[in-house]
């Protein structure tokens, strides 16, 4: 394969993937700026609830991504009947997990908030929107397992549309519960988690019509011919690793915020604009890391390792040209981007500097996370989830000196 060839592959396969990475920073950034119209309070605990959720996601999207594996293992294997045997029986996994998940928020959010949130007020919040929203965690990883089967496909153009239905559906759904309008009473905080929960809905929706309709019968999709065992079996010694290097990331974040929280209401708002731009930023970045993970696997799949570091070279210079924008305008202008959560001069002002040095780092972020994806497309997990927790260390310990010392 040449480089202009293998370039090409990339941004064609990347520039969809961009669309179904982009589902929930589009949701948590906007609820974010929906609920900055609420008030400071709302404006920080919409981070630490999005943070909870993210933890009882992380078994199930563990799961998706050791499909994702194994899908794409076996789609660069030519066997169309092993991709479809993957999925459905991984597919049923996931959504038993969520079940569960799903049962443990409810019961737990009271508990979370109660012992690990200082503020009432904030504890309050977290735990409404949090007892809506679980109902979530079973439709965020059907999207993602879709996601997943078509990105391990090359088919990953369909995204871009369910990417649009979940952002209109979410944009309208929170206009109408978050503030009461067309008669309906103002929700808050929970009309976010309304909004949320309608959202995944009616995406999931339009991707199982998709998937049922359009992809090839040879995969013999929703088809369960016999149990094999060695599927879950698999899928779990994959996903395990995973899951616990998700569990750390997402652990990451909530600690992150629980510090900010400890610091003062204001200090959480300001921490969540700043953390919402980044995940923005980061969208691109993730975009290219799917495609570098999928197209990794495939090629080794395929006994074509050597193939390996163009792909990488190929999705870090894609990466970076796609997030400069981004970094442009926060590095020169950070008052264009931070107007759309608030408008009071102090907070902007305080929010700026960080968002700058965001802003660079992502420079150094980028190279970084194609290569530890591209080891998770290996196979080795292992591997990745020792980076991960070094890098768990490191940044909450950088974050605590810094915030309360």
């Amino acid at each position: 394969m040449s480089h202009n060839t293998l370039s090409r592959v990339v941004w064609r396969v990347s520039l969809p993937i961009i669309f179904v990475e982009a589902t929930e920073t589009l949701d948590h950034l906007i609820d974010t700026i929906f609920l900055a119209r609420v008030g400071v309070t709302e404006l920080g605990a919409i981070a630490v609830a999005d943070s909870i959720l993210f933890l009882f996601l992380v078994a199930p999207l563990a799961l998706v991504d050791a499909i994702q594996i194994l899908t794409a293992r076996r789609a660069g294997q030519r066997r169309p009947e092993a991709v479809g045997a993957a999925f459905n029986q991984g597919f049923v996994v996931v959504l038993l997990v969520c079940l569960a998940s799903t049962i443990a928020l409810k019961l737990f959010s009271p508990v979370v908030a109660a012992w690990f949130v200082e503020s009432d007020a904030v504890g309050a919040a977290v735990n409404g929107y949090l007892q809506i929203d679980a109902y979530s965690i079973a439709l965020t990883g059907a999207t993602f397992a879709y996601g997943a089967l078509l990105i391990s496909l090359g088919k990953t153009r369909v995204l871009v549309p369910a990417t649009i239905i979940l952002v209109a559906s979410d944009v309208v759904l929170n206009y109408v519960f978050i503030f009461g309008n067309f008669g309906y009473p103002a929700l808050g905080m929970r009309g976010a988690a309304v909004g949320s929960v309608g959202a995944e809905l009616l995406t999931v929706i339009f991707l199982t019509v998709y998937v049922w309709r359009r992809l090839d019968r040879r995969y013999g999709l929703f088809h369960f011919h016999k149990f094999e065992r060695r599927v879950p079996i698999l899928v779990g010694r994959l996903s395990a690793p995973i899951a616990v290097q998700r569990f750390l990331e997402d652990l990451r974040w909530f600690l992150f915020f629980l510090i900010f929280e400890r610091v003062s209401a204001q200090a959480l708002a300001i921490a969540n604009i700043v953390y919402t731009c980044y995940i923005v930023f980061c969208v691109p970045m993730m975009g290219f890391s799917e495609t570098t993970c999928s197209m990794v696997s495939r090629f080794v799949g395929k006994n074509r390792e050597h193939w390996i570091g163009g792909v990488l070279r190929k999705a870090i210079g894609g990466a970076i040209i796609a997030t400069a924008p981004f970094i442009v305008v926060a590095l020169l202008a950070p008052q264009w981007l931070l107007a759309v959560f608030s408008a009071e001069p102090g907070l902007l002002e305080e929010t700026s500097a960080s968002l700058r040095v965001v802003a660079l780092a992502m420079l150094m972020a980028i190279p970084g996370h194609m290569w530890f994806v591209a080891v998770l497309g290996t196979g080795d997990t292992a591997a990745s989830l020792g980076i991960e927790f070094v890098l768990t260390l490191t940044m909450l310990g950088i974050t605590y000196f810094s915030a309360i010392h």
